[in-house]
């Protein structure tokens, strides 16, 4: 347990975080199209409208001194 930092002398770093944000791009993808194919967590085709920027805008009220 003393030596675990000798696992680099086997594996490649750039190729070990290469491969990992590859696989994590892949999951992430899948998941959000594992999503989309359903009925109830499918967020395109919901019937819900968008809100528009004009509708969420804060209104400022000008302050009184």
């Amino acid at each position: 347990m003393q030596k675990i930092y000798k696992i680099w002398l086997l594996v490649q770093p750039s190729l070990a975080l290469i491969g990992m944000a590859s696989f994590l791009t892949v999951l992430a993808l899948a998941i959000h199209l594992i999503l989309l194919s359903t009925n109830d967590f499918n967020w395109l085709e919901d019937g819900i409208p968008a809100v528009s920027a004009q509708a969420s805008a804060v209104q400022v009220v000008p302050q009184q001194s």
